[in-house]
């Protein structure tokens, strides 16, 4: 078999380019003659409108540049490790690394690390300057730091290998829990974090599963990290983020896309650039089904790819049957080998940005930024995101996102296969198994305010009211 020389043998004159309007042209008289603006416009339920293709120069018109915004395509496979003894826990740990997880998403009740002991027996033979490690959001943070930086000395580990993630989202359990710090305790709280080596974690992902839209869960990010670089400007370049991802596939993907850009935009004015923000994804909840339950692996799976695809660094798929079944061995596999399928076998984690540059994906991209960005900007108005949680003003965006999802979902006019379409015909009376609510310790929390709760949201079961 001959070499192909492609500048000789290869003629591209035979596929000359083909302008707008000659597609325009073709589609239309393929719709006998209905405009296809109007016809295949995707209405996401999410504020956007998208056209069914976009063309080069779509991408003249974006104010960002259509350039790679990751230089890996390669993400930690998280396992999520729940609430367990700590001896369990470690067991469990090791399995999913001799298995393929490449890091561990540890939610365990608050009681369960009470010193560095609970963290070495949490820790026992696992290397973890290897692994990313993510603490749940009921850790005491900076209590834990401490811990780890003991441990840390006393392994002698080089800082810069390791990939942690502490929790310290005082607002995402303020708004479970009900009680929020005083500003004073904040502003003390926050001046406690910073690490060398490690990262805060912002997590949005309490405002998704309650039922928030993509462009709030944005523009809350934002928020949130813009509050805490208020009160403590030398956390710029040690913030990291956590979001669920949906199932909505091509916003998703530019969700993720659009923070980079919109968070580089509030570091620049912090004086801060060149920095490339960690970002994490979970599986959402709201969405999965008890009645149809083996539907949720096919969702998982999409929402995993969605977060490879959109850049995150590290993504937790939860077990299919989480919301209404107790961990088993099985379900945790199912859920690691998804990513390890996209990794290994689809080769997702062989392509650095593989959005970038697409026509659709980038004015997508662009278009969820400026909407996100414009919400920041009047959260900002209203005094920030401490403010606006305190007055009640974010858990109204979320309720009336939320009462739209279900309204849509109700009137069918989104579509949840096996709920509220293509349902299995024997019927499983459900009893999801409410979020944990997690108790922040009494040095961090200082005095309180009580505030609105957002509750998580559970399509399926709210469906199911409608039946009553």
């Amino acid at each position: 078999m001959k070499d192909l020389n492609f500048e000789d043998e290869l003629n591209f004159d035979e596929f000359p380019p083909v302008s707008t309007e000659k597609w325009e042209e073709v589609i239309q008289k393929d719709l006998k003659g209905k405009d296809y603006k109007e016809t295949l416009r995707w209405d996401t339920g999410e504020g956007f409108e998208i056209l069914p293709f976009y063309r080069t120069e779509d991408l003249n018109k974006l104010k960002h540049s259509a350039e790679p915004l990751t230089g890996s395509g390669n993400w930690s496979v998280l396992e999520i490790i729940e609430d367990a003894e700590l001896s369990e826990a470690n067991k469990l740990a090791l399995q999913a690394l001799e298995n393929g997880a490449s890091g561990l998403d540890l939610r365990l009740n608050s009681g369960r690390i009470t010193s560095k002991d609970d963290l070495l027996s949490l820790f026992e033979n696992i290397q973890i300057d290897i692994i990313t490690i993510v603490f749940g959001p009921s850790v005491s943070s900076p209590e834990v730091i401490n811990w780890v930086n003991e441990i840390i000395s006393d392994r002698d580990l080089n800082t810069e290998s390791l990939d942690i993630h502490f929790p310290a989202d005082v607002f995402s359990l303020a708004v479970v829990n009900e009680k929020l710090p005083t500003k004073e305790r904040f502003d003390s709280y926050t001046k406690k974090l910073n690490t060398d080596y490690g990262s805060i974690l912002i997590d949005t992902s309490a405002y998704t599963n309650a039922g928030a839209s993509l462009v709030q869960q944005l523009a809350f990010a934002l928020s949130a990290g813009n509050e805490y670089l208020g009160s403590a400007p030398e956390l710029a370049t040690s913030l990291s983020f956590r979001f669920a991802t949906g199932t909505l596939y091509f916003p998703e993907i530019a969700k993720y896309r659009a923070f980079r850009l919109l968070w580089d935009q509030v570091l620049n004015e912090y004086e801060v650039s060149n920095s490339s923000v960690k970002i994490l994804s979970e599986t959402t909840l709201w969405n999965k089904a008890q009645n149809d339950p083996y539907t949720n692996l096919l969702r998982a799976t999409t929402e995993a790819m969605s977060a490879a695809v959109g850049g995150c660094n590290g993504v937790s798929v939860h077990r299919f049957d989480e919301h209404f079944n107790e961990h088993t061995a099985f379900a945790s596999r199912i859920a690691r080998n998804t990513q390890l399928i996209l990794q290994e076998e689809a080769y997702l984690s062989k392509v650095s940005d593989p959005g970038a540059g697409s026509y659709y994906i980038e004015v997508l991209t662009e278009e969820m930024a400026e909407k996100s960005w414009k919400l920041f900007q009047e959260i900002e108005a209203k005094d920030g995101f401490y403010e606006c949680l305190k007055s009640g003003y974010i858990q109204e965006l979320i309720s009336e996102s939320r009462n739209k999802k279900i309204k849509a979902y109700k009137e069918e006019k989104k579509t949840l296969i096996g709920v509220n379409k293509y349902q299995p015909e024997e019927e499983t009376d459900i009893s999801f198994v409410e979020t944990q609510k997690h108790e922040v310790s009494s040095k961090e929390s200082g005095d309180m305010i009580e505030i609105t709760p957002i509750k998580p949201l559970h399509l399926e079961a709210e469906l199911k009211k409608g039946d009553a």
